[in-house]
């Protein structure tokens, strides 16, 4: 995906997030859409979330991410995704080799790492292991999250990736602020003009294809609301609790 990957060759386009409040509901939906196949994986011991991963030919992916049905209590993202009718993208990942480095330039920017996790742990793919953070403050779907893999297991269940990422397109309605950070980055990317949208265009089987949805905000005041609202909902059982 030349359009994001950096000048430098050191920070490239790595997955973006398609949120669904079913993990097999969405992908059986992204197979029919591409006529590809999409892996299931294990669910994490503990975690809240359950994955399914459609390969791309760049070495990138298409992750289908839900609740893992067997993960009790409360989860914001979760309780988020319950209201997910149709998959739609919820957030991007950018790889870099140079984490320090990329944080750095965001600092420059005005902008910060946020949330910093780092993870070393085997599971059924294999050695998993990485930093990541998001760029905050806060967060929003149109600014990418971003991570220096370690270890990163192979999770395409030996499938030959048939999908390509052509083109990826961000709105917002600050569209400067994020091209201030996209441009210290050094990215190619520049956001237009209209309400918070992401989306993807794929070359699939099935011809093209484009995975695009409403961006998803948790920031400021405006977090703390979103956070009651879903708790509340989640009190009440409502949404696919």
């Amino acid at each position: 995906m030349s359009a994001i990957v950096l000048a430098r060759g050191e920070t490239e386009f790595d997955h973006v997030v398609l949120g669904t409040f079913d993990t097999r509901a969405g992908a059986d939906w992204l197979s029919h859409q591409t006529g590809a196949t999409v892996t299931m994986t294990e669910p994490e011991p503990d975690q809240w979330y359950h994955s399914a991963v459609l390969p791309l030919k760049q070495g990138s992916f298409v992750e289908v991410l839900g609740p893992n049905p067997a993960h009790k209590g409360f989860h914001p993202i979760k309780q988020l995704l319950s209201g997910y009718d149709t998959p739609r993208p919820l957030f991007w990942h950018l790889a870099t080799d140079d984490f320090d480095g990329f944080c750095a330039r965001l600092d420059a920017a005005g902008a910060r790492a946020d949330r910093i996790e780092e993870l070393d742990s085997e599971g059924p793919t294999g050695r998993r292991a990485y930093k990541r953070a998001i760029v905050g403050p806060g967060f929003r779907t149109v600014r990418p999250c971003f991570i220096q893999w370690i270890a990163r297991p192979e999770r395409s269940g030996g499938e030959t990736p048939v999908c390509s990422a052509t083109a990826f397109t961000v709105r917002d309605r600050e569209p400067e602020k994020l091209n201030r950070i996209f441009e210290a980055l050094g990215l190619a990317l520049r956001a237009t003009q209209g309400p918070q949208t992401l989306s993807v265009d794929l070359d699939t089987p099935k011809g093209k294809i484009v995975l695009s949805g409403d961006g998803q905000t948790f920031e400021g005041a405006g977090a703390m609301l979103l956070m009651a609202k879903l708790y509340l909902r989640y009190l009440a059982g409502g949404a696919r609790r």
